[in-house]
């Protein structure tokens, strides 16, 4: 049989004399008390036994035996001591990863530097490169400035656009066979031969076909080979333009677009196919050449490209 745990009351009373003014004595009494608790164990119901249950005086005052557990301070506690360990876990957790984010941020910080270095090279090459370049630049204008001046010093004067003057000296910047204009040196062929057979032959030569920009040199050759052709209708002269490309879209030999046009009469260029269609592919190459020249220049042709022609080539007069 197993016994609860008893707390009992003890009630103590201590008398005090005082003395009057008459010489009389009183006495007075303090009550000190200690109650009784009576715990029965789980699972039995017993009384209490509280001797002084039914006196107010042995109730107040009573106070629990030392050693007993408040279960609300033991909650308390316990909540506490939770509380804590989590906080020691987080900043236990912080610590430890602490070392690593250092660790990253350095890294991080290593690599801003060095790229903000390399950036900073970069950008000092860069502006470097920029002054040499300026200095190039200006090296190169000053080349071009005494080329032109020793050109215009060393250039030997044009000869008369007037084809049949003999008395014209031959510029000895050209070579033999070749003609002297406006800094230009033209070689007119005596054999035919296609267009792009032409073309290679003026290339093997040191030039190429020939590319007509003005209205001057345009009657220059044209007055040129006005005294070299024959009146056979087909003895006509290849210049560097062709549509073969693109219908309609004249282009000279280098690339670049036709921007002045000087074609015979109003029905040129025709892309003339044949009487019966023995040219398919038309005519997109050009010649051009009158008997005796003509008044305004204008002796451009088209002709099928596979027609053999003499040709007139075409190349820059050595200083």
């Amino acid at each position: 049989m197993s016994e609860g745990i008893v707390y009992a009351d003890v009630k103590f009373k201590k008398q005090q004399r005082t003395e009057g003014k008459d010489g009389a004595t009183a006495s007075t009494a303090n009550d000190a008390t200690y109650s009784e608790i009576s715990i029965p164990n789980a699972g039995h119901n017993q009384p209490s036994t509280n001797t002084n249950a039914g006196d107010p005086d042995s109730q107040e005052g009573s106070k629990v035996k030392p050693g007993g557990y408040d279960p609300v301070k033991v909650v308390l506690v316990t909540l506490c001591f939770l509380l804590m360990g989590t906080v020691i876990g987080l900043v236990f957790l912080y610590i430890s990863n602490l070392p690593t984010e250092n660790t990253e941020l350095q890294i991080l910080q290593a690599a801003y530097t060095r790229n903000l270095t390399d950036l900073m090279i970069k950008n000092r090459e860069l502006q470097e490169l920029q002054v040499k370049i300026k200095d190039l630049q200006e090296k190169e204008r000053a080349v071009r400035q005494q080329m032109e001046e020793l050109r215009k010093q060393k250039t030997a004067p044009s000869c008369p656009t007037n084809a049949g003057n003999k008395d014209c000296p031959k510029p000895m910047n050209c070579a033999k066979d070749w003609e002297y204009y406006e800094g230009k040196c033209y070689y007119f062929s005596p054999d035919e031969l296609t267009w792009a057979q032409s073309r290679d032959e003026c290339i093997t030569r040191g030039g190429d076909l020939v590319i007509i920009g003005s209205l001057e040199e345009q009657k220059f050759l044209d007055q040129k080979i006005g005294t070299k052709i024959t009146t056979e209708p087909e003895d006509k002269f290849w210049i560097g333009l062709t549509d073969s490309i693109n219908e309609n879209e004249w282009l000279w030999v280098d690339g670049s677009s036709l921007s002045t046009s000087f074609w015979l009469g109003n029905s040129e260029p025709d892309n003339w196919k044949g009487n019966h269609g023995e040219y398919p592919d038309g005519e997109d190459c050009v010649r051009m050449g009158e008997p005796g020249g003509t008044k305004e220049g204008k002796s451009w042709l088209d002709v099928n490209c596979n027609r053999t022609q003499r040709r007139i080539c075409e190349t820059k007069s050595p200083l």
